[in-house]
């Protein structure tokens, strides 16, 4: 009787162990992976180098993916190589829940400071409306002039991508980029 007890208990223990202790090691999508947004801009995946996913805008040009979260040159052909550098994105692998780094960059006479975090790990839709697991990164940016915003992203294991984006600032500017489909 006392067993029957603590049997769920153990069970329910070993879950929430499992579901905490849940980390993923950085990898690029396997090459040839397509990813459609809700856009309709498709990005290709071609390769990897060190911490840089090599990928290609279709009907684009080619760019290197960071850690999964900062793309250069950037969507808006910026070079994002400083900025890249100052973050160093790549410290926050691989992810667990509760891992967290911080920076600081300088640009224009102005200094930001960044805290990336792993929220969670959580189930979500992901392309198909399946529900798929995802670690959930939040990058809270603050200008030295009371300026702020938030980034989040999701991060699917399975795909080794980011399936959502979501960004809003202080100034009531905000944007997404949802993943629909994924073809490999």
């Amino acid at each position: 009787m006392r067993f029957a007890f603590i049997a769920p208990l153990l069970l329910a223990g070993g879950f929430c162990a499992a579901a905490s202790a849940q980390t993923m090691e950085f990898a690029c999508p396997d090459p040839g992976t397509t990813f459609t947004y809700d856009s309709g801009v498709k990005v290709v995946a071609r390769g990897r180098s060190g911490m840089d996913c090599n990928m290609e805008r279709v009907g684009g040009g080619p760019f290197k993916l960071r850690a999964l979260l900062f793309d250069n040159p950037s969507a808006d052909g910026n070079d994002a190589t400083a900025f890249i550098a100052a973050l160093r994105p790549e410290r926050l692998w691989p992810l667990e829940a509760g891992k967290k780094i911080e920076a600081s960059y300088k640009v224009g006479g102005g200094t930001w400071t960044y805290t990336l975090a792993v929220v969670r790990y959580e189930r979500r839709t992901g392309p198909g409306e399946k529900m798929i697991d995802t670690f959930l990164i939040e990058m809270n940016e603050t200008g030295d002039k009371g300026q702020r915003s938030i980034s989040r992203w999701w991060i699917a294991p399975s795909d080794k991508f980011a399936i959502r984006y979501d960004f809003s600032d202080g100034a009531g500017k905000a944007n997404r980029a949802v993943v629909t489909e994924v073809t490999r």
